[in-house]
């Protein structure tokens, strides 16, 4: 292995926490993180006090509140946030509390005309104004900002809602640089939800997303990824190690990403993302094999791939090959012009632009974006409840739509499973959430003191980790 310089394995930003002010217990060291930060009761308690009241948090997306009136509720620890559709323009959020004895308000998701207290009947408009005070003249006199419900920070950002409780924190999108500008050529606003799922992985929320952090861990968790016949899951051969994508980490002032550059770093100069180049696209003809690779992606992962993608591929394999171009770049041409000739905004997306979104984006501290055109992957992990070998893991799929059909309603119903193998996630995102529970035993091992990171393809795991301490020890 190459020598490491200690820049590469601990990269820094201005205002980041100097080590000695972190315990000794918790401090990171050089590409290291103490297995304590996943495993600690007391340290998950400083998270919830620290960190998700004082950062950015993706609440829902736009098209889960269709209609005024529409609300979700954000729940985070002990947290509850109501997120409720005011207006056809205005998305408002609230502490989700009565003003009167603290009453949860209302939970999950539904619709209503006005914000009522399941206790005692106050209520409030949808701007959170007071309505009615019952008997009012029997209480000491407040006035009607104080009777009104306490708002929360509530920003949007390409048909995402954000909330963040913390009136110091910088506007979401400055908050979110550079991933704004990054991603913008996708169209993400002009997506979608196709499906929502929901699940308990056996792990701290933070195992669970570094899971997908990093592109590393392909030949060990998804062999088949990188075979031409994926029906074969065992583990990978030393020839196909040799072989494997090479998935570098990029880590900013508060965000981080990974690229899967799909060629051996050895072998090529190539440091860019190529649509055009899939894993495990083989066999003796190409067409079939980028067919095949398409299919495999949809059918399996569920996402990243559309029905319109899959016809392309279909086409494909009828399709002769012009003369200099290669069976991935004809694909992407049947693609964009079925994609055109359905109604879709469908831009041209240079080669340095996709080089630039990645793979995956570490959104802070609890959202993972996989940018692509025409569909996405969002990734968000939350505690469940005070245990830190338990999380709420959530996966979205966006799909990109039609012009003609931006305005249109969509009915948003999130799936729960409480035992993941239950909710048909695919083979890719099932094998992701196999290796989480046994992560988890081997992290209780004595043997274990903590994680030793790859300074070149995993560092977007130690990166959370400091923009963390920014948080919890400043």
């Amino acid at each position: 292995m190459a020598d490491v310089s200690l820049e590469q394995a601990s990269p820094s930003f201005e205002g980041d926490v100097p080590p000695e002010r972190v315990p000794e217990q918790y401090r990171l060291g050089p590409a290291f993180v103490p297995k304590g930060r996943y495993l600690d009761l007391d340290f998950m308690k400083r998270e919830l006090d620290l960190v998700f009241p004082r950062t950015w948090l993706m609440a829902c997306r736009l098209e889960e509140l269709p209609s005024v009136g529409n609300y979700v509720e954000y729940r985070i620890g002990d947290r509850s946030v109501l997120v409720v559709r005011e207006s056809k323009e205005s998305i408002r959020a609230y502490h989700n509390a009565c003003r009167h004895r603290g009453t949860r308000l209302a939970t999950d998701r539904g619709r209503v005309g006005s914000i009522i207290c399941p206790f005692h009947g106050w209520r409030w408009n949808l701007d959170g104004s007071i309505k009615l005070q019952l008997d009012a003249e029997e209480f000491v006199p407040r006035s009607e900002e104080d009777l009104g419900l306490q708002p929360v920070r509530c920003e949007q950002w390409e048909g995402f809602v954000f909330i963040c409780m913390d009136d110091e924190a910088p506007p979401l999108l400055e908050y979110l640089s550079p991933i704004p500008d990054v991603v913008s050529p996708f169209g993400l606003g002009n997506m979608r939800i196709r499906w929502f799922k929901s699940t308990i992985a056996h792990c701290n929320w933070k195992t669970v997303l570094d899971g997908f952090l990093e592109g590393y861990h392909i030949p060990g968790t998804h062999p088949q990824l990188n075979r031409s016949t994926r029906d074969n899951l065992n583990p990978a051969t030393m020839k196909e190690i040799d072989i494997r994508a090479w998935s570098p980490t990029s880590v900013y002032e508060r965000h981080s990403m990974y690229q899967s550059l799909g060629v051996k770093r050895k072998q090529s100069n190539r440091l860019d993302k190529d649509p055009a180049r899939r894993p495990g696209a083989g066999g003796d003809d190409p067409r079939a094999g980028i067919a095949n690779a398409v299919e495999y992606i949809y059918e399996e992962l569920r996402a990243l791939e559309t029905e319109r993608s899959v016809r392309a591929a279909q086409i494909l394999r009828e399709t002769e090959l012009p003369e200099g171009k290669s069976a991935g770049q004809v694909h992407l041409e049947i693609y964009r012009q079925l994609a055109i000739d359905e109604g879709l905004d469908w831009a041209e997306i240079e080669p340095k632009q996709w080089a630039a979104a990645g793979t995956a984006w570490h959104i802070f501290p609890n959202m993972i974006v996989l940018p692509n055109q025409g569909s996405s992957l969002v990734y968000r992990a939350r505690p469940n409840g005070m245990d830190p070998d338990s999380s709420l893991f959530e996966v979205m799929c966006l799909e990109q739509v039609p012009v003609a059909d931006y305005d249109k309603k969509i009915d948003v119903v999130p799936e729960f499973h409480e035992d993941y193998r239950q909710g048909d996630l695919g083979r890719i995102l099932t094998q992701d959430l196999d290796n989480t529970e046994n992560i988890t035993v081997g992290m209780h091992s004595p043997s274990f003191d903590g994680h030793r990171l790859s300074t070149e393809q995993e560092m977007t795991i130690w990166n959370h980790h400091r923009v963390a301490d920014r948080y919890l020890w400043d």
